[in-house]
């Protein structure tokens, strides 16, 4: 809406001069002459209401030169400047300005406002005071005090701020979104929600209101809610990518991996550049167990950004699964070159280098994901089967009750233990781990039954099958 310039035929005319402008400024040539004081001034104001911020720029800086001495120039070009974030150029000017006029509050607020994009806080803050010392009730330095106190993440005293400004003329919409995004912080959610619902019944097309009340669902885990919430933001406005991005996120938390896809395609259709979006969709697919096109989706992503550590990961366990094995260890070790640190990574090294036949380098990447995570039961499981595998039966045996130690009701360790010292010539030993392998999972007699005569061999298991006899028969029916 035009603030100076309400009437259709000024309108029609200033936009005429605007364009003649242009081409003076584009040429270098003035046909009759640069434009009065007067005459930029109007422009500069119609091109800042009508947010034409490049144009609003030249022409300040062209009023600027004519009255080197106006405050309202310079700050009119510090505003232009600002509009389009160049706030270290906008901060400079606006003290220039300041300069010329010091009594000027408007002024004033813009350079705290400055101040506050830049993160001077402390300097915005100090600004802001003096002008409401002058100016208690000013609306505009309310609004930048709300702001700074919210980048400063005191979001209590913002909420308060922006709970009064939202019950004044002009202001209430930005605050409402502003109060928002505080409970959000203070994890008020359903406080957040109903702010997001008053401001659809405001406006009920209002793509943003319905896009963030689903982030807040999202946030409580109310996915389903979410989704609508989101069908809705992605109805208003069709190439809303975020929104499609975090309802392919919400479907894939309830399970519905196939929405999820169509969803990530759809965001991936607005924005083929996004790698997060096409990330996801490439760890659908994968979780679909579609590995082939998941690949094509992540060699994308690793298009537009090589060293995209997640997409290498999520490539490498695809040709795990389809079983190319070099391929997948490529990818983990240039994973790997970029964030050494990353224990699960290391993990699927080791598998991969196992299921080649590089049992040294695998059980070194075994080792070194331990260092990194050592309360990974599964890792040290790994790690103690390629130990036994290679013979290391004292190695093996320690890592298998590590497997114990960490989760105690898993049969799987107990059942290791049992058989590495089975095949270490120790069937006694191996009774108890057998009986608590047993009584956690049921199942594990079938392995038994199938494994362990390998194992023990025929003297072995009748021994085996004696003494767990044994045991059962002194036990009451509850514990057999």
């Amino acid at each position: 809406m035009l603030e100076f310039f309400d009437d259709a035929a000024d309108e029609q005319e200033l936009n005429e001069q605007l364009r003649a402008y242009r081409e003076a400024f584009r040429s270098g040539q003035w046909t009759n002459g640069q434009p009065s004081v007067e005459a930029l001034e109007n422009m500069v104001h119609y091109c800042l209401d009508t947010q034409r911020f490049d144009d609003a720029e030249n022409l300040a800086r062209l009023w600027r030169e004519k009255a080197p001495y106006s405050s309202d120039a310079w700050h009119k070009l510090g505003i232009a400047l600002g509009s389009l974030n160049r706030w270290r150029e906008a901060l400079d000017v606006y003290e220039r300005a300041a300069e010329l006029d010091p009594i000027d509050v408007e002024i004033s607020v813009n350079r705290a406002i400055a101040h506050e994009q830049l993160g001077q806080l402390a300097e915005a803050s100090a600004l802001i005071d003096g002008v409401l010392r002058l100016e208690p009730d000013n609306l505009d330095a309310l609004y930048t005090k709300a702001m700074i106190a919210e980048k400063a993440a005191d979001y209590t005293e913002a909420a308060k701020l922006f709970r009064f400004l939202a019950k004044q003329e002009g202001f209430q919409r930005e605050a409402l979104f502003e109060l928002a995004y505080c409970e959000e912080a203070l994890e008020n959610y359903d406080a957040a929600i109903e702010i997001y619902n008053r401001l659809i019944d405001s406006d009920p097309f209002d793509a943003n209101a319905w896009f963030n009340k689903g982030v807040m669902y999202g946030r409580k885990g109310a996915h389903r809610q979410a989704i609508s919430a989101y069908e809705m933001a992605v109805a208003i406005k069709s190439d809303f990518v975020n929104a499609y991005y975090n309802m392919g996120n919400s479907y894939a938390s309830v399970g519905q991996l196939d929405a999820s896809v169509e969803a990530y395609r759809d965001a991936h259709r607005v924005d083929p550049t996004d790698v997060p979006v096409i990330h996801n969709l490439a760890s659908s697919l994968e979780e679909q167990g579609f590995f082939v096109e998941a690949v094509e989706f992540f060699t994308k992503a690793l298009e537009i950004e090589p060293k995209h550590v997640a997409s290498l990961f999520g490539r490498g366990t695809c040709y795990d699964a389809l079983e190319d094995y070099q391929r997948a260890i490529t990818d983990y070790a240039q994973a790997l070159d970029i964030e050494p640190e990353h224990s699960d990574v290391w993990y699927a090294l080791a598998d991969s280098q196992f299921n080649v036949g590089h049992t040294a380098e695998a059980l070194s990447s075994y080792e070194r994901a331990l260092s990194l995570h050592p309360t990974d039961t599964e890792c040290w499981f790994d790690y103690g089967s390629t130990l036994l595998d290679q013979g290391a039966v004292v190695e093996a045996l320690q890592a298998f009750m590590e497997c114990i130690r960490l989760q105690p009701d898993w049969a799987e360790g107990y059942y290791a233990v049992a058989k590495t010292l089975c095949a270490a010539g120790q069937p006694v030993d191996s009774i108890p781990y057998l009986r608590s392998a047993f009584q956690r999972d049921a199942r594990k007699r079938t392995d038994f039954e199938q494994e362990f005569p390998g194992i023990a061999g025929p003297l072995g298991m009748e021994y085996l099958y004696d003494m767990l006899q044994r045991q059962d028969s002194s036990l009451p029916p509850s514990q057999q």
